[in-house]
């Protein structure tokens, strides 16, 4: 009669040339819980969150979204989420370039800082294929511009009407704090945007922060820069 005691010797054996087997179990449970909770997990509508992208130059978002958050959400406390995000569209990243395109494909985003060459070839076709008309937020006083002069944002839509589209960034100082020089740059606002009266209003409060004061030597300093690029 054979004998089926298990030994030493032969779980011995068996983890010799077994092991692998258990790993990979471990893996793909590891991996299914992964995916599970991925697909369960909760989001957002639309309607409850807001994205902000910062693409015209490097930013300190996190800093940023530090100080943003706490104003946000005490002005709209019915929003659930707030994210704030760099993809530095100007760096040369050829990795940035296709994040960002697979984000617009996706149609993520909402509120964008955007540098001007982006601007232009977004609206080539004209800008009510890419952004949202601020004309009526302007006009009702929700997007609050201040002094900013409209002009380089005003552009024409597919029907060839003029609209403003965008808001000139560059006196938007306040950003340096975090890093990012907004000269040559524009607030728009994603014409797939699923928010759209708090994007309106959350472009407003950034043009509320961080418009400021020219600092000193900052002519002089963004020339220097543009010197050394070429």
């Amino acid at each position: 009669m054979a004998e089926n005691r298990i030994t030493k010797k032969i779980l011995k054996n068996h983890w010799t040339y077994n092991w692998w087997k258990y790993l990979l179990l471990v893996g793909l449970c590891a991996a299914l819980v992964d995916v599970t909770f991925a697909m369960t997990a909760y989001r957002p509508p639309e309607e409850k969150k807001i994205e902000i992208y910062i693409l015209n130059d490097y930013c300190n978002t996190a800093a940023m979204q530090e100080e943003f958050e706490p104003a946000f959400f005490a002005a709209h406390p019915e929003q659930e989420e707030l994210t704030i995000q760099n993809i530095n569209l100007t760096g040369g990243d050829m990795y940035a370039s296709m994040q960002y395109s697979t984000y617009v494909a996706a149609q993520q985003g909402d509120v964008c800082l955007m540098p001007r060459e982006e601007i232009e070839k977004l609206t080539a076709d004209g800008a009510d294929y890419a952004f949202m008309d601020l004309t009526p937020y302007i006009e009702s006083g929700v997007i609050d511009v201040q002094d900013i002069d409209l002009t380089d944002g005003i552009m024409k839509s597919s029907a060839g009407e003029e609209k403003v589209y965008a808001v000139p960034a560059d006196s938007l100082y306040g950003l340096l704090a975090y890093g990012n020089d907004p000269a040559d740059s524009f607030l728009c606002i994603m014409d797939y945007n699923g928010n759209e009266d708090t994007s309106a209003a959350v472009l407003s409060m950034m043009i509320e922060r961080y418009s400021t004061e020219k600092p000193e030597g900052y002519d002089s300093k963004t020339q220097q820069n543009q010197t050394a690029l070429f």
